[in-house]
Formats: structure tokens, sequence, C-alpha cells
């Protein structure tokens, strides 16, 4: 079930003016987005790091605000593994307050000394420390890993969620679910990153932000990144890459496979800029600068989503030839659309943005292998829907995360019956009419979090007609309470 607190909006006072990050692509309001200043000590060779979080934000919603949450979403072992996160001292104004943890400690409750009034701002500062996961040998078996999203190997390092994120407030209160042992576990808002770090030399790092500037020596390497319009933030750190960078128009694309995957890079790289080039025209621009596609080892995933950065499991890049790869790629760069500036709650409706870009993925296979390739796959997506909905008919495409029992039927349910649910919309409007619909969709609700509603109401809009026996076919949900 979902855990909410009564509470109030977080405003947040931003260093720096905005613009539009793309054509047509504007930011919210400066002063409702977080802004995220972060300095980072990593100690590769031993594994650990350590940083200080800085943030100031303005109450701008008419109330009080008495605490402040945080998820610290490394410590939930089932998708991280068995790496930690500590919050070591926070500070409000320069002062030490209490904090108290709690849910197998992924959150972190700031009491503040005095309530927040209307239009007060507040600096917080977060003092932090971390070790991922371990993965054992290379090419070997792992220590409790999770999804590979937060461990270390010899010559790695990834680190997703490394930091203090502000838990989400929206209508119904402060979003702090449980972290369940499939899915995406991470719903946060856009915010801005000022992230630096210091490591050792002889590593590439790679974050979701734009390289600002760094020093180089032959004893301690410094970097600094930026990014707008984010809602996550990834570090990789890697030894050994073969790196490629090409453009699609203003839009740099950058592989970095191992050695002995380079041929799957330059795969990678085709099949990254014709998707690319694909969803702009279908759906509108791509948002950032710069796409990262990363090799790293995973578990229990073939590739993950991170703004600006893509992960591609190592084990998948023996074989870049199989069609396989080609759907990874095309799946994870349309989460850049869907996911990264179409934003969704993960836990309620998963399926906003995982069927996007599994429909994404299908038309992909449309455009490069042709359409008897994509109704084929098609064919294989609809054998599964049906069978799982056959075992399962109290659940729906649309059902919360909670409510699916493993990951073979909340990939049946939220993957593939969500895009078959789209190209069936696809067939009954026409192409233009449904293509106006998401690039409209994709407009209005971009760098925001959409639910349901607001693609039903694009869809129904585009074409003027009642859509209402298609969506009670697959989206009513038929579920026990």
């Amino acid at each position: 079930m979902k855990i909410r607190q009564r509470g109030i909006t977080l405003g947040i006072l931003l260093f720096f003016s905005l613009t539009a990050l793309s054509d047509g692509l504007p930011l919210p309001n400066p002063e409702e987005i977080p802004h995220y200043e972060i300095a980072l000590d990593i100690d590769f060779t031993g594994g650990t790091f350590s940083g200080v979080e800085r943030i100031k934000f303005v109450n701008a919603t008419g109330e009080k605000l008495d605490e402040v949450f945080f998820r610290l979403y490394p410590n939930a072992s089932a998708i991280y593994g068995d790496g930690l996160l500590s919050v070591e001292e926070v500070l409000v104004e320069g002062d030490v307050v209490e904090t108290s943890t709690f849910m197998d400690e992924t959150i972190l409750m700031v009491a503040l000394p005095s309530p927040l009034e209307d239009a007060e701002t507040i600096s917080l500062e977060l003092r932090f420390n971390g070790r991922p996961a371990v993965w054992g040998s290379p090419g070997g078996t792992s220590s409790h890993v999770g999804y590979g999203i937060y461990a270390a190997s010899a010559r790695t390092m990834t680190l997703a969620s490394f930091y203090p994120i502000l838990a989400v407030y929206d209508e119904e209160g402060w979003n702090i679910d449980p972290v369940y042992e499939i899915g995406d576990p991470v719903f946060s808002t856009i915010a801005i990153y000022s992230v630096s770090l210091t490591t050792e030399p002889g590593l590439t790092v790679l974050t979701s932000g734009r390289l600002i500037n760094q020093k180089l020596n032959e004893e301690q390497c410094s970097y600094r990144f930026a990014g707008k319009g984010m809602r996550d933030f990834i570090i990789t750190l890697g030894k050994g890459y073969t790196q490629c960078i090409e453009h699609v128009g203003a839009v740099a694309l950058r592989t970095s496979f191992f050695p002995e995957h380079a041929q799957a890079g330059q795969i990678a790289m085709a099949h990254a800029k014709a998707a690319i080039t694909l969803y702009k025209q279908l759906f509108g621009p791509f948002a950032y600068d710069e796409l990262d596609l990363v090799e790293v080892p995973l578990e229990r995933a073939a590739g993950v989503e991170y703004p600006g950065l893509i992960l591609i499991a190592e084990g998948y890049s023996d074989n870049p030839y199989d069609r396989f790869f080609s759907i990874i790629v095309s799946h994870e760069t349309a989460h850049q659309w869907f996911y990264a500036v179409v934003g969704n709650d993960v836990i309620e409706e998963p399926w906003l943005d995982e069927a996007f870009a599994t429909f994404a993925s299908l038309l992909f296979l449309e455009e490069t292998c042709g359409v008897k390739v994509a109704r084929t796959t098609i064919a294989n997506w609809q054998a599964s829907y049906r069978s799982t909905c056959a075992c399962h008919p109290e659940l729906s495409v649309t059902s919360p995360l909670y409510y699916f029992p493993d990951s073979a039927t909340y990939n049946a349910f939220v993957y593939y019956g969500g895009a078959l649910f789209l190209d069936e919309v696809r067939r009954t409007i026409g192409d233009t009419a449904f293509f106006a619909a998401l690039s409209a969709y994709y407009h209005d609700l971009a760098f925001q979090v959409a639910c349901a509603f607001d693609l039903l109401w694009h869809l129904e809009e585009a074409c003027a007609c009642d859509l209402s026996e298609v969506f009670s076919s697959y989206l009513n949900p038929q579920e026990k309470n």
C-alpha cells in the first residue's frame, strides 16, 4: 500500500536562472524545482565514497513545514544489493538537527528546528557516505548485487541513487513507498544538478550530466558535471573502455564498451542514432545535450535507463547482432522521452513509461526491420499477455507495482499489455491522430508527472472520438482490494 504523511509542497530556491532545454520544452517554474549541489570523493579501489549535498529551498505553499523527507534507495537490498548509503549528519542553516530513518533505512526524516513559514527560505546540508555492493571476478558470480545498478567490480563502479533524494510530495502527501523486489524503485521530480567529484586517475567517469570542467594529474582527478531537467542522476566509473562519439543533430552520442565488445559498442551506436532520429520525428525533441550508452555488469536486467545515460548489460554484448540487443537499446533510449522527460509514479502507474518504451521499440523494429518483423513481435507479446491474463484475472495493465507477484507477471501486463493497448489505439484511430496525440502528450507533460488520465485525454482529443471500448478492454482494473 502507499504510505503517506500529511505535509506541504516544497519550493526550491535555485542558484541560477533557467531556460528551455530543447525547442518547445521549457522547464517548470525555477522556484518549484529542487537544486542539488553535490561534492563527492570516490575511492574506486576501496569501493567506497563520501559526499556533501547542499540544498536551498523556499516554502511558497502558504502552510508550515515541520519536516522534510529524503529517500535512501541503496539501502533497499532487493534492487540495490548489499551495499549501503548512510547519512552521518544533517545541518539546517548551519546547525545540526535531529533525523530518523525507517522502512529498512530507505527513508530519512529531517526534523526542522522550527516550523518553516510560508515564503521563508532555509538551507540544508547532508553529509553522507556509501559503499556499493561488490561483484565477483569478471564473468563470475556475484555477491548480492540486486540489479547491479549500485555495485562495483574489478573494472567498474555503478552508482545509481547514490545520494539522498528528496521524496515526492503530491496531492496525497509524501510518497514514501517501500522498495519492492521488482520494477523500478525511484519516483522523483525534475531537478537541477551540479555534481563535483574526485577520484583516482585512469578511470572513465560518465554521468547523467554534461562535463563542465576537469583537472587531471597523476595522483587525483577532479570533475564537475551539470544537468538541468533531470529526474535522477547516476555516476559510472570504468577502466579500459573503448569509446566512440557521434552526433544526431545537436545531440552528442557516446558509447563506452569494453575492448572485447567494441563491435557491440558500434552496433549500439547505430541503434541509438536510428532510435533518436525516429523518436524525434514521432514524439518530439530530445531534451538533453548528450546521451551515454555504457556497458556494465547487470543482474536481472538487460538495460536500465537514467536521464542522459543508459546502462547496457555486459552479458548481452556478446551477441550484438541478436535482434534483442536492438530492442534493449531502442527501449532504453525511448525512456529518455517517457520517464526522463514525461514522468510518472513508477509505483502506482508503472505502465505509463514501460508501455511507451516497449511500444517505441516496436516502432523501431517496424522502421528498421519491416512491418512483418514488428507484427511477429506483437503476436509473441499477445501470446504472453493473454496467457498471463488467464492466470491472473484480478490484474490489469494499470495495476500498481505492488499487486504483481513476480517479474514475469509484471512484464506481461505492464510491458506487453501496455504496448498492445497503444498498438490497438493506433490501429483504431490511425497514424495521423495517434502520433499527434503522443506528440501533444509529450510536449504538454514535459518535466511533469503524468497520470493515465492525461494520456487518455490526449488520445480522445486527437481523434475526436470515444475510445472507451478500447480503454476498457485493457485498462479497466478488476483488482482485488
